[in-house]
């Protein structure tokens, strides 16, 4: 039976990128990349919420599997989408309304009370490797994400990891991972109004609002290929669907704590954000949502860690 509902919901994105359906499924810091990304990063700022000042910032720092970590302060931030379901549909090219949106409201502000360690790329094939010994992915890369990964692999990933360094790994909340993608910004990207297939790995058939078509790649691209985020976070946008630790729950955004929420407390599905590789622009939204099974496995699936410092 669960096998029959995730083969259902699956048929619900492999509609994905057309015209009438929401979704469809089919690096390092250098100074080049700084003088794109400046720019992707003042556009998004057009309409900045700006993070608390934090008593004690932190340097990023790279952990025994190397892994590179940086600092998220504390904030609050205007959670799910600024725009209407008549708006994002509009600008969904090709689109009429669509009910999908819906989840990504009602936009409402959330507090994010601790500072923590979020991996500022998604967790690679080769590190994956080196703690559970095996690399399931199907577009294979030592430095591209590893995909085909369910929730229940990516959390068996974290608790190894933990136990390995004797520190708290886990999957982000879907709070702190939007948080950590708007990166300071309220615009539909943190790229700001629109974004192009030079900031991120995404269907390039398919355009969002006032942009362009762009380049398909038809798989997963080395993390970091593309400009970062102002919190120093690549590939928020595209490249895989990021597991959250959340469950999701239809209309928790109508009753969600406002401070560290942290999903239903019991479920079907578990959440993923950012969109990947084989999805449509208007999914790579910072308020986009999508969920799954936790034990469902496809090579747009994959995650990156975060660091609890509590």
């Amino acid at each position: 039976m669960k096998r029959t509902v995730c083969f259902i919901v699956i048929l619900l994105l492999l509609s994905g990128c057309r015209e009438d359906s929401p979704d469809a499924q089919p690096t390092p810091d250098n100074q080049e990349q700084n003088g794109q990304q400046d720019k992707n990063v003042a556009d998004g700022n057009k309409h900045q919420e700006t993070p608390r000042d934090d008593p004690e910032p932190r340097k990023p720092f790279t952990n025994s599997i190397g892994m590179k970590l940086v600092y998220i302060p504390r904030g609050e931030f205007m959670m799910g989408s600024r725009d209407t379901v008549e708006e994002v549909s509009r600008k969904r090219k090709g689109g009429g309304k669509n009910t999908y949106f819906t989840h990504e409201h009602p936009q409402h502000r959330v507090k994010i009370t601790n500072g923590f360690f979020m991996g500022s790329t998604e967790v690679t094939q080769g590190q994956y490797r080196e703690i559970l010994g095996q690399n399931p992915s199907h577009f294979k890369g030592e430095d591209n994400p590893v995909e085909t990964v369910s929730w229940d692999d990516a959390v068996k990933f974290c608790k190894k990891l933990s136990e390995k360094e004797g520190k708290t790994y886990r999957l982000p909340t879907e709070a702190e991972w939007e948080y950590a993608c708007r990166a300071g910004t309220s615009s539909p990207f943190h790229t700001g109004e629109t974004i192009s297939t030079s900031q991120a790995n995404y269907n390039g058939n398919y355009v969002y609002g006032n942009g362009a078509k762009g380049v398909y790649h038809e798989r997963t691209m080395p993390v970091g290929s593309f400009p970062r985020n102002a919190f120093g976070l690549y590939d928020m946008h595209g490249n895989v669907w990021e597991w959250c630790q959340d469950w999701y729950g239809k209309g928790y955004y109508e009753t969600s704590p406002t401070t560290d929420p942290q999903g239903p407390s019991t479920g079907v599905y578990r959440l993923l954000r950012g969109a990947s590789w084989s999805i449509c622009p208007w999914n790579c939204r910072s308020a986009s949502r999508y969920w799954n099974a936790p034990f469902a496995r496809y090579d747009y699936f994959g995650f990156r860690i975060l660091l609890d410092l509590n």
